[in-house]
Parts: C-alpha cells; sequence; structure tokens
C-alpha cells in the first residue's frame, strides 16, 4: 500500500471530470469540489484508486485522492494531521460548527468513552502560501449537522471538517505512515472504541443515505 496515484490513473481521473483542459485556478477548485462530494463513509481502504471507484471514503482516503490529483496538476501539497475529539461534534456549537444530530447510541457511546482520532488533511501551495483545505465531508452530511466548505474561493484557507485541538502534525508525503504511529501509541481501550465508534458511524450514515 503507498497511498498514490500512477500517472496514469491520475490523467485518467482528471480527464473523466473534465479537468484536464480547465484553467488552472478552476482545476483547484473543481479537484475540491469533486473529491468532497465523494461520499463519507468506510470501505476498508485507504488507496486513492479504490476510493475513487467506489465513490466512498473516510478523510485519510478522500484527502490522499485529493492530494494525488493536485501534485499531478503541479500543486505542491503536504500531508496533515490534527488530533480530533468526536465527543466536539455533539457539544457546545458555535459560529463555525453546529451540532451532529446522532442517534442515541452514538451518543451512548461518546458518553462511555473519550473517543480521540487522528483527522487527515492536506495543504496546498497556492499563489506562494499554504492554504487548508479538507474535502472528508460531501454536501449531503450537512442535512446532519457535519461542517463542510461550499463555494470555495480556490485560495482561502478553510475550517477543518471536523473540530481539531491545537496538536497538528506536517506529515509531508507520509500521512498514511504518521497515522499508523500516532494510532498505535493510543491506549488499547481508545484504540478499540476508536475502531467501534467509526463503523458505527459510518453505518449510522450509510443508512440515513438509504432513507
Amino acid at each position: 500500500m503507498n497511498y498514490k496515484l500512477s500517472a496514469s490513473e491520475s490523467e485518467e481521473i482528471l480527464n473523466k471530470w473534465g479537468i484536464t483542459d480547465l484553467e488552472p485556478e478552476k482545476q483547484i477548485i473543481k479537484i475540491f469540489e469533486k473529491v468532497r462530494d465523494i461520499k463519507f463513509g468506510h470501505i476498508g481502504s485507504r488507496e486513492p484508486m479504490e476510493i475513487y471507484k467506489a465513490g466512498k471514503g473516510t478523510c485519510s482516503g478522500k484527502n490522499f485522492l485529493a492530494r494525488e490529483l493536485y501534485k499531478a496538476v503541479g500543486i505542491e501539497t503536504k500531508d496533515m494531521i490534527c488530533l480530533q475529539r468526536w465527543k466536539d461534534l455533539s457539544w457546545f456549537p458555535d459560529d463555525e460548527y453546529g451540532l451532529v444530530d446522532f442517534p442515541e447510541e452514538l451518543i451512548e457511546k461518546l458518553e462511555e468513552e473519550e473517543i480521540v482520532d487522528f483527522h487527515n488533511y492536506i495543504l496546498l501551495k497556492i499563489n506562494g502560501e499554504w492554504v487548508q483545505v479538507d474535502v472528508t465531508i460531501d454536501k449531503d452530511l450537512q442535512e446532519l449537522g457535519f461542517r463542510t466548505e461550499i463555494d470555495w474561493d480556490g485560495s482561502s484557507n478553510m475550517p477543518l471538517c471536523f473540530v481539531g485541538s491545537h496538536k497538528v502534525w506536517d506529515c509531508g508525503d507520509n500521512g498514511a505512515e504518521k497515522k499508523a504511529e500516532l494510532t498505535a501509541q493510543l491506549p488499547q481501550s481508545i484504540q478499540e472504541a476508536r475502531s467501534d465508534f467509526l463503523s458505527s458511524i459510518t453505518a449510522w450514515i450509510d443508512q440515513w443515505r438509504e432513507e
């Protein structure tokens, strides 16, 4: 597993999505919008090509796919990780983040254990400045209270899809490896709670989409 796209795979996706012939500024926005609107969900893989083919992925796979496509059009990128608490999606809304309408089962899980995770996103070098980008959450999930960016201008920092902490790691081009390293350092009980919650939240979202 290298979490990369080959040149031919990148070209295939960019052509399929009508990005290749766009002006550079429009390419930046279009890549974001197309990957953002891949469904947030669990497929058991973070490989960019598998995310593209399945039309579904979580933060790691979707942001790795975006990274590879940005690199293919000549944009410098960095993998980033921040520590997040899943509980923050259901506590204390502010001007940027509302509350996710979790079912009681998920709320109980959040109350039983402090569930933390390591959230992947990316930085893009645009006009000489590093810009924060997060493609994790698709537009449909706004109905449940999740946050995502709409009408991005292609050059401004965007808030993360999940509330992050000030614990941030610049991973260069190795976001997958760093995430595995950080996750392995969590206590076993939190690793298990994290895995269980991710399975539960994505199953709930999948069921919601089918209704």
